[in-house]
């Protein structure tokens, strides 16, 4: 019922957003497109989910503002700018988790499953000389959303515009990042149970691990544009496993500490208003 709740006033606040929005002619795009993504099956997963996914987006963007003004929409994916000064920003956002079933991998059999759910965040960004950034964010799931459990992320960015002609930049992002998650998020992905009736032949042994940082991260997008209306988007990381989450039993036998990813997208602007 609190998911309801959460979700319906979300679906209010941007629906009434956009309306508002909408007032401030060619500020708002409608594309329509598709691309691929490449990532582990889940976190810690050795094996990869490949999928091919059409997308529509909506965008508003308006730089004479310093509050609400940019909203972004595509795929599994939504953030609202709430302040940007061009020197300090913060949002909030949602986003898709597609979760772990006990059919992703067969060394999973015995673990509880997780299922897809919405994440729901907030995004900070500090802009530093140089083109550099200090970026922090937070998130959390909507059906636990007063659980306790949070993932959170410090970032060091590094972003270079290179102007294919006067209006159409490539924009090239680099980020370097550590996350820190709390005992109940780790362990709802790396822990381990006591094994049923204490079974000697059971896969895994009991693990818990404790709150810390988990995860270093490497990741470069490019933003750039194919045509006057298609827009070109590419995104490759890589992450390290550490900590409890590194010497997490699911991630030694079958998975994997090193977990790499690509995206590829691009959008067709049909319509703008």
């Amino acid at each position: 019922m609190k998911k309801l709740f959460l979700s319906i006033f979300v679906f209010l606040f941007i629906f009434s957003y956009i309306s508002y929005a909408s007032e401030d002619e060619g500020k708002t795009s409608i594309y329509a497109g598709g691309g691929f993504i490449s990532k582990p099956t889940y976190e810690g997963s050795s094996s990869r989910r490949f999928m091919w996914v059409p997308m529509i987006a909506l965008r508003y963007s308006d730089e004479n503002k310093t509050i609400l003004n940019e909203f972004n929409f595509f795929g599994p994916y939504a953030d609202l700018s709430i302040f940007d000064n061009k020197k300090f920003n913060i949002s909030i956002f949602s986003a898709y988790d597609f979760g772990r079933q006990n059919g992703d991998d067969n060394s999973l059999q015995g673990l509880e499953e997780i299922d897809p759910h919405f994440q729901v965040g907030l995004d900070m960004g500090y802009s530093l000389p140089l083109n550099f950034s200090l970026g922090y964010s937070i998130v959390t799931d909507v059906e636990d959303f007063y659980s306790g459990a949070y993932d959170s992320e410090f970032s060091l960015n590094y972003e270079k515009l290179a102007w294919i002609n006067f209006k159409q930049p490539l924009i090239n992002t680099t980020s370097l990042s550590f996350n820190y998650a709390n005992a109940d998020y780790l362990d709802e992905w790396f822990g381990t149970p006591y094994p049923a009736f204490n079974d000697p032949n059971a896969m895994y042994k009991f693990y818990k691990p404790e709150s810390g940082i988990y995860k270093i991260s490497l990741t470069n997008s490019v933003v750039f544009p194919l045509s006057k209306k298609v827009t070109g988007f590419i995104d490759i990381g890589f992450s390290r496993l550490i900590g409890d989450a590194g010497d997490s039993q699911i991630v030694k036998r079958q998975g994997s500490s090193n977990q790499f990813s690509l995206m590829f997208n691009a959008m067709y602007k049909f319509y703008t208003f």
